[in-house]
């Protein structure tokens, strides 16, 4: 476990079981505004944002669930999910962790309904909000 010293929170994370997990993630939506996501991962992140989740062994375009609702005149969509960590929290307060990085704002949550399969033993859950623009070619949102 390393601990990751996150403003005023410590976790206790087990980053290369995390990747390993999120290799294996099954949870794969594949409507239009899902492969809108993964692809604005892959090419619309901000550096923090990839240095947060490459920290915590996130692969941002797997989250454990994703939801979405179009927003600015169907220009963009906002996306709201959860990631999940192999790790404890070594200090802070759940109900206080509340970081904006970027576009990306991330919140730890209790609810812990949605764990990939392959994570075994402790588990942070860390639920995200962020509005994406639309960037896939050829296609319009529904």
């Amino acid at each position: 476990m390393q601990e990751i010293e996150i403003k005023n929170w410590v976790l206790a994370v087990d980053v290369e079981k995390t990747k390993m997990a999120n290799e294996f993630n099954s949870y794969r939506c594949m409507s239009e505004k899902c492969r809108n996501f993964v692809a604005a991962c892959e090419y619309s992140m901000d550096a923090v944002v990839l240095q947060f989740a490459n920290q915590l062994g996130i692969d941002l375009s797997k989250p454990s669930q994703l939801e979405s609702h179009q927003v600015n005149d169907n220009l963009a969509i906002m996306y709201s999910g959860k990631y999940h960590v192999l790790g404890e929290i070594q200090l802070g307060e759940i109900e206080a962790w509340d970081i904006v990085l970027g576009e990306h704002c991330f919140s730890l949550t209790e609810e812990l309904e949605t764990i990939p399969v392959m994570m075994d033993g402790p588990v942070i859950e860390i639920s995200f909000e962020v509005v994406l623009p639309w960037v896939l070619t050829n296609t319009k949102t529904q």
